[in-house]
């Protein structure tokens, strides 16, 4: 349907019956005065009066305006609506594709979780380990306080040997030798013992970055998800007047990963460190119980050999006391016979 007007035509041949009392368009006469005069109207009622062909024109001439106004505005219309369905495509483009980075970022945050939540549990098994292991370093260390108070009583009362028995024999070698033995191993275990509370400070250290970054982790998911479930028509909305402004602590994606794999070497570094520990406080516990046990058996030994030599010194000596007092009887015996003897000759004389 077209929207153009219609245009006017030029009007038709006057009759002769008006051509009389109207003067003709075409005239030279000024047709408002012709009309006035006929009329009879007054001479200063005159106006200047437009012609048909002026009003046609000025007809054609707003019709024209028209027509071109009319072709701009729907040019116009045809180019918002472009800009609309343009605005809208690239509208849901960039949902779709702040959609696929949001999955894609859930994704990635709860590889990174799990890998968190994993060493965080192999870490706090570790912790367990190492404090068993500590405990039993202490009960090592605990276990060689009764030894050294033997031996250091049996060196106080081997002191009250007398005289000649008072001898630096090889039973005093040998408790001074477990002695020093107990006393080197004493300071072992006690180092021991402050290298593992080391190892527990770096261990629970680790443990705390693990769960912190697991917490942050877990409140990252929390947003990341919400975002993802949020849709045009989702309730609350708000528009965000500065959505250009961010904190400047943020971090990038590469930083945040940087920082959990930090923690996450950190933290195997930490538990290798620890099994070492663990290891090598076995492998001292059971070195010292060894040493401790040879130079135990070779005290047992000495005094073994002591007291079979004191033994076979006292069954010598009981020995010779006995032939002693045999020949202190037999001396008697003598001397009383010697005095019977010389008592018999008192009368011959």
């Amino acid at each position: 349907m077209s929207s153009e007007l219609p245009r006017i035509r030029e009007p038709a041949q006057m009759t002769s019956a008006y051509a009389s009392v109207l003067p003709s368009y075409g005239s030279k006469r000024d047709p408002g005065k012709a009309l006035l005069q006929t009329l009879g109207a007054p001479s200063n009622a005159v106006r200047d009066r437009k012609a048909p062909q002026d009003w046609n024109a000025a007809y054609n001439s707003h019709v024209r305006l028209s027509d071109k106004d009319k072709n701009k505005s729907e040019t116009q219309r045809d180019a918002s609506n472009r800009l609309i369905r343009d605005l809208d495509n690239r509208t849901k483009t960039k949902q779709a594709e702040i959609n696929r980075q949001l999955q894609d970022r859930i994704t990635t945050v709860s590889y990174w979780k799990q890998r968190l939540t994993t060493e965080h549990a192999s870490i706090c098994q570790e912790i367990t380990n190492l404090n068993m292991s500590k405990q039993k370093t202490q009960q090592a260390l605990a276990s060689t306080e009764l030894p050294t108070e033997v031996a250091g009583n049996c060196l106080k009362n081997r002191e009250g040997r007398e005289a000649i028995d008072l001898v630096q024999d090889l039973v005093d070698d040998e408790l001074i030798a477990e002695l020093d033995l107990l006393s080197e191993v004493q300071r072992l275990m006690q180092t021991r013992i402050l290298d593992t509370d080391t190892r527990l400070r770096n261990l629970n250290d680790c443990k705390n970055a693990l769960e912190l970054d697991i917490r942050d982790k877990e409140e990252c998911l929390r947003l990341d998800e919400h975002c993802y479930k949020l849709n045009n028509g989702s309730a609350g909305l708000q528009q965000v007047t500065q959505h250009t402004l961010y904190d400047g602590h943020t971090a990038t994606v590469d930083e945040h990963e940087n920082f959990s794999q930090q923690n996450l070497e950190k933290s195997e570094i930490a538990r290798v460190m620890s099994v070492l520990q663990r290891e090598l406080n076995d492998f001292s516990i059971n070195k010292s119980n060894d040493e401790l046990q040879k130079q135990s058996e070779l005290v047992g030994a000495m005094f073994r050999q002591r007291l079979k030599e004191l033994s076979d010194a006292k069954t010598g000596l009981d020995s010779q006391l006995e032939k002693t007092n045999q020949e202190i009887s037999s001396v008697e015996d003598s001397l009383h016979q010697l005095r019977e003897a010389l008592r018999s000759k008192d009368g011959p004389m």
